[in-house]
């Protein structure tokens, strides 16, 4: 997604805060999904559209989440994606592409309800950058 400027020097039209608020607005704008299933991250989406924020609802099963590939486009340019647990019953396990590990882990498994990860590539492995 191309960044605008946050201000210009020849920017007259808009107050700083207007400015700010403008482009505050336009990133905060996020894809989400709800699964029910395991899934692919990034990959299972019929709108063609990576989703930012994955609402997984294990009612029905534990459910597993294939990440993508750290070093692929997407999570190489430190997009982070955040996996939200919506139910009581069962796990969501997110699960590396190939060797590569969460926080060092071959996967992390989430079992509270509300409970979120959100994780981010280095562009080598995956990291949790923001939990509960």
């Amino acid at each position: 997604m191309p960044y605008d400027e946050l201000l210009s020097t020849d920017d007259l039209s808009a107050t700083v805060p207007q400015k700010i608020n403008q482009n505050f607005l336009r990133r905060a704008e996020l894809n989400g999904a709800t699964m029910t299933a395991s899934f692919t991250a990034w990959a299972d989406d019929t709108t063609g559209v990576p989703k930012d924020i994955y609402y997984c609802d294990t009612s029905g099963g534990s459910i597993t989440v294939a990440l993508p590939d750290a070093t692929a486009t997407d999570a190489a340019r430190g997009r982070v994606v955040t996996f939200i647990k919506t139910n009581a019953a069962n796990s969501l396990i997110l699960d590396p592409n190939a060797a590569q590990t969460i926080n060092g882990a071959a996967t992390l498994t989430i079992t509270t309800i509300y409970d979120f990860r959100g994780i981010v590539s280095d562009g080598t492995e995956w990291f949790v950058a923001a939990s509960n």
